[in-house]
């Protein structure tokens, strides 16, 4: 493990590698500036290709969120593991080629979560000893992966687990939803909804789309993908996010952004409804986007997406009180 340390002010942060599967993904952990933290907490990333910060490169989109999610909530005491994903300008490199292919598709998620996990409590034993409290957050397509491992049968010991705007369904659902944000206007939305479902079906089937449903405007970025990133989008729909998370033992926080147009708000209502009489709080701040930023009047789409600027300091203030009130060391 590689470590270079800088000095943030309210916090320090080490950045690091995170060495898992034949793979060498960027990551840093992030500490209060004194004292020892409240908690450890394993910040896992969402979909697409995001760099350790939370930037995604590829598509010149820098919304910053992990970073400014890992830096706020180490500067009200607390310590925050990040990582890049695996892709196109993240950072990560495929050192042993054989090997990182097993990782590249969705189950391949979860083993570098878990390798994360161990990753964190790691580097704590060698700078700031056992917190008391380890929590995972997992933020959009990552609270499902987060959710699994929180639910796995011998993972480490968990205080809480954090569902960072994660949806309620799987991820061709999702897709569907958001047809609409990215057709122009006057579209026909049922008939451009009709002709996802129809490749959404020979999707999940694991058929190649037939070249006559492949010009459907609303096919766009699920026949962009290819073959490859279709077949990982079929076993990521797979995964019933909402039986994940009314399967996990330790206490659940719910965070929506109200303006969210990633993942609807809907979806945290009814991740909060699935874990019935469990311990779970939801936190929706109204003015918030998917990635936590006040979004400015006529933009929307992938532009509402990246936004850039400070990510709303609400979600690291909610994340805070509600870990400070959990029961410490399960």
């Amino acid at each position: 493990m590689t470590s270079t340390q800088i000095d943030l002010g309210a916090c320090r942060e080490r950045l690091l590698t995170l060495a898992v599967s034949g793979w060498e993904i960027p990551a840093a952990l992030t500490l209060p500036a004194s004292g020892a933290p409240e908690s450890a907490i394993l910040l896992v990333p969402g979909s697409l290709f995001s760099d350790v910060n939370g930037d995604y490169p590829v598509w010149n989109m820098r919304p910053h969120v992990y970073a400014h999610l890992a830096r706020q909530l180490s500067s009200r005491g607390h310590a925050v593991y990040r990582y890049a994903k695996m892709g196109p300008g993240t950072g990560s490199v495929a050192v042993d080629q054989a090997e990182s292919e097993q990782v590249k598709s969705w189950p391949g998620r979860v083993v570098v979560s878990r390798a994360a996990l161990a990753a964190l409590r790691a580097a704590l034993g060698e700078c700031a000893g056992p917190p008391p409290r380890t929590v995972l957050a997992g933020h959009s397509e990552g609270a499902v992966v987060a959710s699994l491992l929180a639910t796995e049968p011998d993972v480490t010991p968990l205080d809480g687990v954090v569902l960072l705007s994660g949806p309620s369904i799987g991820i061709l659902g999702i897709m569907r939803e958001q047809v609409g944000a990215f057709l122009p206007p006057g579209t026909d939305l049922d008939a451009a909804r009709a002709d996802f479902d129809a490749g959404a079906a020979y999707v999940r089937r694991g058929e190649a789309i037939p070249p006559g449903l492949e010009t459907k405007p609303s096919l766009r970025g699920l026949v962009g993908v290819g073959r490859t990133g279709q077949a990982y989008l079929a076993a990521c729909d797979a995964s019933d996010p909402c039986a994940a998370a009314a399967r996990i033992a330790a206490p659940v926080l719910i965070v929506q952004g109200g303006r969210d147009g990633s993942v609807l708000p809907h979806h945290a209502e009814r991740l909060r409804a699935a874990r019935g009489a469990r311990p779970t709080e939801l936190l929706i701040v109204p003015e918030l986007t998917h990635m936590y930023k006040v979004l400015p009047d006529g933009i929307s789409g992938m532009e509402a997406f990246g936004l850039p600027g400070e990510t709303d300091s609400r979600v690291s203030d909610g994340i805070d009180a509600w870990i400070r009130k959990l029961p410490a060391g399960r």
